[in-house]
């Protein structure tokens, strides 16, 4: 029987006002997603006065709570299948985390700032699914999925040199009080950037079309289960968790390694621009790239490129040669962002165009996949902090410290496991991708 032809199989683009401004919502939320990721630990630890396993252990939770609200939000989304549903999401959770964003950094009880967390969590959840699965729309056309990847990363890119900016002046400040109030003050300006992007993503996205969903005898009881039984898909959640579990632990652990490498926790902000530099200018070529190959073969010298840098890091960390390899290591970030938001639209789009119930469903699947590894990551870091200022020596460098060495060692790790997964015995995946 022939398949029914989905509005979202037309070859007509989204307007490129319709695509910038739905790319624009990334810009506030790489703010939030990037604070947690490379300062919120530190933070914690060495301005508000957390123990390290303590705030670890916050950070984790809110993570996880975070993965488990995504799918509750997407199934109920789904459940509902009215367009409006995603704007009603990111209505209610835009002010939510803005407003718990700023909280965060400007109140000074550990209960208090606990709580404020999980408002911000809270509402990154809601506005995470809907902008997220907004994508699914947007990118509807046949090269879409990489070009509007490229651009929401562009502006996620800004994002993290705002923050840049903004940390690496804030931790250079003579004591932790000052720092405290410049980073508020910074929290402000980003809850504001937050709310203001996404409403405006909200407002460009308004007339796309809602896709329909799967005709009613064929829709399952357990979508969830539906998609992880589905290989491309199943694969695709094991490469993210590899993403934000252990690629991602050399920006969360950036102040903590420029203090035990280059005795200052200021120098994350300069290496933070770097890395996002780096991504900026390496994101047109990747997009250039992608008109030519799959997303499997960009994401597969993406890794490779990655695993370089964090190798050379792991050797030499000081000098010109340490920016270089840093910015190695951001370009090679660049294509494996864009190469995994990619794969997950086209995988989604043909799972829905096949019949699967809902576009909600596998985002927040692939949501709470991404943010429970954060939160394994987040805790696995928190305990090396834990474990100080540990030495032993090697066979071929006499003096080896544990903590930089973990910095960069993990995310190696993580490039050579993605380098497996991609290039395994995986025809599924090839397929889909290709």
């Amino acid at each position: 029987m022939a398949a029914t032809r989905s509005p979202l199989s037309v070859s007509r683009s989204s307007a490129l006002s319709v695509q910038w401004g739905y790319s624009a919502g990334n810009l506030g939320k790489s703010v939030v997603w990037n604070s947690f990721e490379s300062i919120m630990l530190f933070f914690l630890v060495s301005i508000a006065g957390f123990d390290a396993i303590a705030a670890g252990l916050i950070l984790a939770a809110a993570l996880l709570w975070d993965a488990a609200f995504d799918l509750i939000v997407a199934r109920w989304s789904d459940r509902r299948g009215h367009a409006s549903e995603l704007a009603r999401l990111m209505i209610v959770g835009a002010p939510l985390c803005g407003v718990g964003f700023w909280l965060i950094f400007t109140l000074s009880a550990p209960w208090a700032i606990t709580a404020a967390i999980i408002i911000c969590r809270i509402g990154y959840s809601l506005c995470d699914v809907g902008h997220n699965t907004l994508l699914i729309r947007v990118a509807h056309a046949p090269g879409d999925a990489a070009r509007v990847s490229g651009l929401r990363l562009l502006f996620s890119a800004s994002g993290v040199a705002l923050l840049a900016l903004v940390s690496g002046s804030s931790l250079s400040l003579a004591t932790t009080e000052i720092q405290h109030r410049s980073l508020a003050a910074g929290a402000l300006a980003g809850g504001a950037l937050y709310i203001g992007t996404l409403l405006l993503a909200l407002v460009a996205t308004r007339h796309l079309a809602t896709p329909p969903h799967g005709h009613p005898r064929r829709r399952s009881i357990r979508p969830i289960g539906t998609y992880w039984r589905h290989p491309p898909f199943r694969r695709l959640l094991l490469l993210i968790a590899l993403q934000a579990g252990l690629v991602s632990i050399f920006q969360r652990a950036l102040p903590f390694y420029g203090q035990a490498v280059h005795a200052d926790a200021g120098w994350a902000g300069p290496a933070l621009l770097t890395l996002t530099l780096a991504q900026s200018v390496a994101l047109p070529g990747w997009m250039a790239v992608a008109r030519h190959r799959s997303s499997r073969a960009i994401a597969i010298m993406a890794y490779g490129i990655a695993l370089i840098g964090m190798a050379g890091l792991t050797i030499a960390s000081i000098g010109t040669v340490g920016t270089v390899l840093i910015a190695v290591f951001g370009a090679g970030l660049a294509g494996m962002n864009l190469a995994i938001w990619a794969l997950l639209t086209e995988t989604v789009q043909r799972a829905v165009a096949g019949g699967a119930e809902g576009e909600a469903t596998p985002v927040g699947l692939f949501l709470a996949v991404l943010k429970g590894a954060a939160a394994l990551g987040n805790l696995l870091w928190a305990g090396v902090v834990t474990l100080g200022p540990v030495q032993f020596a090697s066979s071929i460098f006499p003096r080896v410290d544990l903590l930089p060495l973990t910095a960069t060692l993990l995310p190696f790790v993580g490039c050579c496991a993605a380098l497996l997964l991609l290039t395994g015995p995986n025809p599924a995946f090839r397929r889909t991708s290709s």
